[in-house]
């Protein structure tokens, strides 16, 4: 298999929601390309978030206001089918660097915008890294928000990851028909499931930090392990197509 690097561009960041956009008449022209976004999805939910169906009653709930990711680097790799032999793949390989936080309650920013050849790819992998060198002294995630326990008594909680943060997703079967598309892969951190297996008697028996539960290496440690090894694997990417100018999905 033959590599090429296609791109490598410095700048000022769970489905793979992957969508494509036709460019209009309207004097528009050039490659395709592909932007990567982050966004958090459903930022309230009930607790505790079982790993199976189960008939145990929801006994408290938590809303996020504030979910955020220092996006250090973003690399692109893909196998592009050979038009000569049908069989054979090209390797291709695009590189993005930050750092710069992104807001995933609110993912207008995009990252990358990589030039894509038209083909049929086997294969398409989006990595996503945070690095604590970038991010330092702030968290490389960030999560804030209220937590509402049985009683109904409302409490702040803070969740602090300092620690290289890697989301790394992929989607097979991609074909791009032609130029002047635009693409956009959405990678997805679904935050209820960031929560599974926690207790909500864990959550209730915090350490309580001014009046706040923060979740950090330092802070409820039992919490913390569980939430980071959920983040590292509760993430999701996607693929849909729109037109130039719709900011809905098709």
């Amino acid at each position: 298999m033959k590599r090429i690097n296609v791109l490598s561009a410095a700048v000022i960041l769970t489905a793979f929601v992957f969508t494509s956009c036709q460019k209009d008449d309207t004097g528009n022209s050039g490659p395709s390309v592909l932007g990567v976004k982050l966004e958090a999805l459903n930022k309230s939910y009930n607790l505790p978030v079982t790993l199976t169906k189960s008939a145990e009653v929801a006994t408290a709930s938590v809303t996020w206001d504030t979910i955020t990711m220092v996006v250090s680097k973003v690399s692109f790799e893909a196998e592009l089918k050979s038009k000569v032999s049908h069989r054979d793949s090209v390797e291709i390989s695009y590189k993005w660097s930050g750092p710069v936080t992104a807001n995933l309650l609110d993912s207008k920013t995009t990252f990358g915008n990589f030039t894509l050849q038209p083909g049929y790819y086997d294969e398409i992998e989006i990595k996503v890294a945070g690095l604590k060198d970038d991010a330092k002294p702030k968290p490389v995630f960030f999560m804030s928000g209220i937590y509402t326990n049985s009683s109904n008594q409302k409490l702040p909680v803070k969740v602090k990851f300092f620690e290289d943060i890697l989301l790394s997703t992929e989607k097979d079967s991609v074909d791009v028909t032609g130029d002047q598309l635009d693409y956009t892969s959405y990678i997805q951190v679904y935050l209820d499931k960031l929560m599974e297996g926690i207790p909500v008697s864990a959550i209730d028996k915090a350490r309580l930090t001014d009046g706040k539960i923060i979740i950090s290496a330092d802070s409820n440690r039992e919490i913390y392990y569980l939430l980071i090894s959920n983040l590292k694997r509760r993430h999701h990417m996607e693929h849909h197509e729109k037109h130039k100018g719709d900011d809905h999905h098709d």
